[in-house]
């Protein structure tokens, strides 16, 4: 077998092997680590087999654990490997690197002071919404801007997509503070159309790094949260001479890293505090395997006989996914109570707006505010939904293309039928 070069950290009975030129890392059992180096230094299939029965005093199931790491791309036959017949395997495809931000510099923009003095402004920033209430933004009103509306809007377009411009690439600095390649690109979650940054390869780095990489982005909200309730609470109080349509839409911007921050907090999806708590807990695939679980549970209570088995995950675990359960559930209700107190007044304030148009009566909007908001439907809320639709069809492909190869399998392996003589 040829073996790629690799990376690799230990972490508790876990390694993590990296491939940074390919952005590919999987986990893998500790004691695995002695196959793949045996294999890296020339021994054959067999001979590291034995050495493995000879350290753990036990057979390993090599096969499968081989197989594994070759759809990975990180093992390969010899003779496949030099005949460029080794399988295609997945690539990393960034929209905007940044390799030109030094790890040195991302390091001045994460360090301590800096952190220091941004947890400051967002503490008086906090006793400032506690002293005047009002600077915090109604999700009802606050993108109905009675006047300028159609400039307005577009200018919170503007400012929310630089919001969310700045989360991401907080994610990119620490990342590069850490040394590790990462990027930028646009993807979905749910129907949303989102901002992602793409620093897989922080998995190799100590656990301390990969927390400030994480949080980071809840942080930068924090901070643009904090700067905007200064500036409302100061043209409140008169410090500052600030014309109306400023205040209104600083209040308005106010929301995006508001709900960014709230989002965090749907625990079904891979968010930021997710990464947080599996990195915390040491899980591999705290997600998916909290999904299995969850499936399994649902499939007993419907009496299916087809489960996923999770025989293998270790017990300690074990009782961390099913904890984590019930953080998906809570994550549901923070999602639908979102989605009730925030997403649907503003829905409902531009709807209103249009029946009074239907009715012939006296409406806020003019022609053009109608069709600045139909616009930005049809491009924000279409974009992510066509790219949620897409990834259900694709991910429903996959799990049925996946349940008939196991059906397969338990076809081929299951007992002949009894013959009569």
């Amino acid at each position: 077998m040829t073996v790629r070069p690799f990376n690799h950290r230990t972490e508790g009975d876990t390694v993590i092997l990296g491939d940074v030129d390919r952005h590919v890392f999987v986990a893998i059992p500790a004691e695995g680590l002695d196959i793949v180096e045996a294999l890296a230094d020339g021994k054959t299939v067999g001979q590291a087999a034995r050495l493995y029965e000879e350290k753990y005093h036990e057979t390993a199931d090599i096969e499968d654990f081989l197989d594994a790491l070759e759809k990975e791309g990180f093992i390969g036959e010899a003779s496949a490997v030099a005949a460029g017949k080794t399988p295609e395997v997945r690539q990393a495809h960034w929209r905007w690197r940044f390799e030109w931000l030094s790890p040195r510099a991302a390091q001045r923009l994460v360090s301590w002071p800096v952190l220091v003095a941004s947890g400051l402004l967002v503490a008086v920033s906090v006793a400032m919404v506690v002293d005047d209430p009002s600077v915090l933004p109604k999700a009802g009103n606050a993108l109905l801007f009675p006047q300028h509306f159609a400039a307005l809007t577009w200018a919170w377009i503007f400012f929310a997509m630089l919001g969310l411009f700045l989360h991401e690439l907080g994610h990119l600095v620490a990342a590069r503070a850490s040394g590790v390649p990462a990027g930028i690109g646009v993807g979905n979650q749910l129907w949303v159309l989102v901002a992602q940054t793409d620093m897989t390869a922080i998995w190799m780095k100590p656990r301390r790094q990969r927390y400030l990489a994480f949080a980071i982005g809840m942080g930068v909200d924090a901070v643009l949260a904090a700067l905007l309730v200064v500036f409302i609470w100061s043209a409140h109080r008169g410090w500052i001479s600030a014309p109306e349509w400023a205040v209104l839409l600083a209040t308005a911007v106010l929301l995006t890293p508001l709900a960014r921050i709230i989002w965090q907090f749907f625990f079904f999806l891979r968010t930021d505090i997710y990464y947080i708590i599996a990195t915390a807990f040491h899980c591999k695939n705290l997600m998916g395997d909290t999904d299995d679980y969850l499936r399994n549970r649902w499939a007993r209570l419907r009496g299916s006989g087809h489960q996923v088995d999770q025989s293998g995950i270790p017990a300690r675990e074990m009782r961390i996914i099913r904890r984590y359960a019930l953080l998906w559930f809570f994550g549901r209700v923070v999602s639908i109570a979102s989605y009730v107190l925030i997403l649907l007044p503003v829905m409902w304030g531009y709807a209103y707006q249009f029946i009074l148009l239907l009715t012939g009566k006296e409406t806020q909007f003019s022609s053009f505010d109608f069709a600045t908001v139909g616009i930005l439907v049809l491009l924000i809320n279409g974009g992510g939904l066509m790219m949620w639709l897409r990834g259900m069809y694709r991910g429903g492909r996959a799990r049925h293309r996946q349940d008939r190869a196991r059906r397969a399998d338990e076809a081929t392996q299951a007992p002949e039928p009894a013959g009569v003589a």
